[in-house]
């Protein structure tokens, strides 16, 4: 009897323990300074790669029913600097080249938006991208590394189709230096 209740007792404390990392319902605010968000350019002719951060200005998750079901994170453009390039002022001309018209246009599209409508049961998010105020359907593989009552960490690979925002520097065919493609990995940190 005593090893049946012992056992008994430990059931209801792994089910309860399970219960209390279970989100609660609502909205979680996105924590900025924990936040991060790598991005990486690729070069075909050298066949190398750029790569820095760009700020999370703001951003929430909403969940129901103990899920992820939505999310609104806006990107500061007018961070965005690289972190491979050694020399001050070859890292600073690539920063400003980043900022121009031929890139990002920060000063004329300060803000990115990523707007998450769907999240599956496979970790497969589907949503709105902005940027330079063009808007297209996503979709990407999202992780989440840890939900309780307080606290949302997950992380996200999402590859963009320069091109499709009109960042263009570089594109045409005998200028093809490049890759259309570019990634932004996510590391989210969210509080209730």
């Amino acid at each position: 009897m005593k090893k049946q209740f012992a056992i008994l007792t430990m059931v209801f404390t792994v089910v309860f323990g399970l219960a209390a990392f279970k989100a609660v319902d609502g909205t979680y605010a996105i924590n900025a300074s924990q936040s991060k968000l790598k991005w990486t350019g690729y070069h075909l002719a050298k066949s190398y790669e750029h790569w820095g951060y760009v700020n999370l200005k703001s951003g929430s998750v909403t969940v129901k029913n103990g899920n992820i079901t939505s999310g609104e994170f806006i990107i500061d453009m007018t961070t965005i600097a690289n972190e491979d390039v050694e020399s001050d002022k070859d890292s600073q001309k690539l920063d400003g080249h980043l900022k121009s018209d031929d890139f990002f246009a920060a000063e004329k599209y300060p803000e990115a938006k990523l707007v998450i409508k769907k999240i599956d049961e496979e970790g497969q998010a589907s949503g709105d991208l902005t940027i330079r105020d063009i808007t297209k359907e996503i979709r990407f593989d999202i992780d989440i590394k840890e939900v309780s009552n307080s606290k949302i960490v997950a992380a996200a690979d999402i590859k963009v189709d320069r091109t499709d925002f009109k960042v263009m520097y570089g594109w045409k065919l005998e200028n093809a230096i490049l890759s259309n493609e570019f990634r932004m990995e996510v590391q989210l940190v969210a509080n209730k």
